[in-house]
C-alpha cells in the first residue's frame, strides 16, 4: 500500500511554480475545511441550514480537492507562462471565495443570498463573481486539455469528462443562486435549502457534477500505475466515463423533474443504477491491475 500511495504522489505533486501555486491553495483550503469540520463536532450547532459549520467545512475541502486536481491537470499539459491565468484565476479566487464563506459564518450570517446589510450584499456580489472567474479557469483547462493534451488518453479522457461535468455543474449552481434569489424576494428571508421544483435536490446534483474529475481522475492515476496495456486503459476508462455520465444525469434529471433523490422514475432509477455499476466494474479493474512495483514509471 505504501508503495502505491508513493506512486500517486509521484503523479499528482507539484513541479512547476504554477503548480506549486495551485497545491499550495488547495493544501490551505483542505486545512481550513479540515479544522472547521472539528470545529462543527465541538460546538455540536446543526449541521444544515443557511448559518451552519458545513459550509466553510464542506466548501474548503470541495475547492481546496480542486486545486490539487488542477495540478494533475497542469502535470499534462505543456509549461507555457499564460498557464499562470488559469492557475491564479482559480487558486486565488477559491481562496477568496472560502475566506467569505468562513467570515460570514464567524460573524453569524448567512454566506448566500444574504441583503442583510450593504456588506452582506457585497460578500455575496463578491462570492458570485468570483465563481464567474473560477468557471472561466475551469473553461481555459478545458480547452487547452483538448488543443495540447500530453498525458495518456485515458487521462485525456478523464479530464475532459470532469471538466465538462463541471461546466454542467456550474449551470446548475447558476440555477440554485437564480432560485435562491428569488425565494429571497419573495419572503424576505435566506432559504434553507434550493430545491428544484417541491424536491428536487438541486445541491446533490451539482456535488455529483463537481467532482467527477476527482473520480475519473484517481482510476486513470491508478491505470496508469498499474500493469495496464494503453488500449485497455481507454476501453476501461470509457466504461467509467459514461457510468458518471448516466449517474450525472439521471441524478441532474431527478432534481430538474421535482422529484427527491429517493423517489426517481423508473427509467432514471435504472440509469443511476447502469451507471453506478458500470463505475464500480471499471473501479475493480483498476485496482486489481496496480502494481507497486511500477514506481519509477511516474517518477
Amino acid at each position: 500500500m505504501r508503495g502505491i500511495l508513493k506512486q500517486v504522489w509521484y503523479a499528482v505533486r507539484p513541479l512547476t511554480a504554477q503548480q506549486r501555486f495551485l497545491w499550495w491553495c488547495g493544501t490551505l483550503m483542505l486545512a481550513s475545511g479540515a479544522a472547521h469540520t472539528v470545529v462543527a463536532v465541538v460546538d455540536w450547532a446543526p449541521w444544515w441550514g443557511a448559518v451552519s459549520w458545513r459550509k466553510p467545512a464542506v466548501f474548503g475541502m470541495s475547492f481546496g480537492i480542486l486545486s490539487w486536481s488542477a495540478v494533475w491537470i497542469m502535470r499534462q499539459l505543456p509549461v507555457r507562462r499564460w498557464g499562470w491565468l488559469p492557475a491564479v484565476l482559480l487558486g486565488a479566487g477559491s481562496v477568496v471565495e472560502i475566506i467569505a464563506v468562513t467570515m460570514q459564518r464567524w460573524r453569524g450570517e448567512a454566506s448566500h443570498f444574504n441583503y442583510g446589510s450593504s456588506f452582506d450584499e457585497a460578500v455575496w456580489s463578491t462570492m458570485g463573481n468570483v465563481v464567474l472567474l473560477v468557471a472561466l479557469a475551469l473553461t481555459v483547462f478545458l480547452v487547452w486539455s483538448l488543443v495540447r493534451f500530453e498525458g495518456s488518453p485515458a487521462a485525456r479522457i478523464a479530464v475532459v469528462v470532469g471538466l465538462l461535468a463541471m461546466e454542467v455543474s456550474g449551470y446548475i449552481g447558476f440555477g440554485m443562486a437564480d432560485k435562491g434569489e428569488k425565494a429571497v424576494e419573495a419572503t424576505g428571508q435566506v432559504p434553507e435549502t434550493v430545491k428544484f421544483g417541491a424536491e428536487g435536490s438541486a445541491k446533490l446534483a451539482h456535488a455529483v457534477g463537481m467532482h467527477g474529475l476527482q473520480l475519473l481522475g484517481l482510476l486513470a492515476i491508478g491505470l496508469a500505475i498499474g500493469s495496464v496495456a494503453r488500449r485497455t486503459q481507454i476501453k476501461i476508462m470509457v466504461l467509467a466515463a459514461a457510468g458518471y455520465a448516466a449517474v450525472f444525469g439521471g441524478v441532474a434529471a431527478t432534481a430538474y423533474a421535482g422529484r427527491a433523490w429517493t423517489s426517481p422514475t423508473a427509467a432514471m432509477a435504472a440509469l443511476i443504477a447502469a451507471g453506478a455499476l458500470a463505475v464500480m466494474v471499471a473501479a475493480a479493474a483498476t485496482v486489481t491491475r496496480l502494481s507497486p512495483a511500477r514506481a519509477d514509471v511516474v517518477k
